[in-house]
């Protein structure tokens, strides 16, 4: 039990790790390679979906039955489009306009947005820890986008753009697929996601018109973007909760933009100010306090979950 516990540990903390890789990763290819991150997202995303499910088909699994009922085949193509790949999309348009730290932080404010739906949703008054994590999420993107300063941004609009809703369609990546996860199995309805989104992406952006990748150090990096930060990350993040719960799990995970942060300083030279890091604490203290909050009020929430298909708790990893 001892050591189950510990490898919980141990591999929620590198399913961040391996989060925080493909945000990085992303990052420089999009400065050393001129990469575009409609090229990127759509080839990570139908590399990674036909590899999740390829695994499952290995095992044993029947990964199509999620095509054989109408809303099966409604819910995956939403959860695809407007979850998945517009997710995905929108988190490495915000590294593109800034850095992978700075999108991973703004991309971590995804809980408040959650918070706030789930309170109009069940005509609810939203609980103490809910209010302070939106006050701190609150100054933590002021603090990040202005350095203090109302008349200016500090970062481009684009990247606050971008990072937002990328948080947001994160939002849409928790909730939306919640019956089908209760269905089917996680990662088969992730694969799914992936694949299906990263077609319609395809589809759209036609990226073959763009840069491609011509030499070995793209390669690389584009292969921890696919196997360590799609793959890797989900699987490992999973048997962390099996092991050790979700809270603890999200709790440990959330070394995800720590890591980023100091990946892209050693790495890709990326300069932070200590404005920045204090506006960086203020967000990742946001998901200490909804991981920190009362057990009691948070098993109250997922009862209530249960019947309007919300989901009790949240983890904001988006890269």
């Amino acid at each position: 039990m001892q050591r189950s516990r510990q490898l919980g540990y141990l591999f929620s903390i590198l399913g961040g790790t391996c989060w925080a890789l493909s945000g990085v990763c992303g990052q420089y290819l999009f400065q050393y390679h001129q990469l575009t991150s409609e090229w990127l997202v759509s080839v990570r995303l139908i590399c990674a979906g036909v590899i999740l499910l390829l695994l499952h088909i290995i095992k044993g699994h029947n990964v199509f039955a999620v095509w054989n009922e109408k809303n099966d085949i409604k819910d995956i193509i939403i959860f695809a489009i407007f979850g998945t790949a517009f997710c995905q999309y929108s988190y490495f348009s915000s590294v593109a306009a800034s850095n992978a730290a700075t999108a991973t932080f703004i991309g971590y404010t995804s809980p408040i947005f959650i918070i706030i739906y789930t309170v109009i949703a069940t005509k609810r008054r939203p609980a103490p820890f809910e209010i302070v994590s939106v006050c701190l999420v609150t100054i933590g993107i002021f603090v990040v986008a202005t350095h203090g300063d109302i008349h200016s941004l500090y970062i481009s609009w684009q990247s606050l753009t971008w990072g937002l809703l990328s948080a947001v369609t994160f939002g849409i990546y928790s909730i939306q697929p919640q019956r089908l996860m209760r269905k089917f199995s996680t990662l088969v309805v992730s694969g799914w996601g992936m694949l299906v989104g990263g077609v319609v992406l395809l589809l759209i952006f036609r990226p073959w018109n763009s840069t491609i990748i011509h030499n070995l150090q793209a390669y690389i990096a584009m292969g921890i973007i696919i196997l360590f930060g799609t793959v890797l990350s989900y699987t490992l993040y999973l048997e962390g909760i099996k092991r050790i719960g979700a809270i603890q799990a999200s709790l440990l995970s959330s070394i995800e933009p720590v890591i980023a942060t100091l990946l892209s300083a050693v790495w890709l030279n990326e300069s932070f100010e200590i404005i920045d890091l204090l506006g960086f604490a203020f967000i990742l203290s946001t998901g200490i306090t909804l991981a920190k909050a009362p057990k009691e009020r948070v098993h109250s929430r997922s009862k209530r979950s249960e019947s309007r298909n919300e989901p009790a708790r949240v983890k904001s990893n988006i890269g």
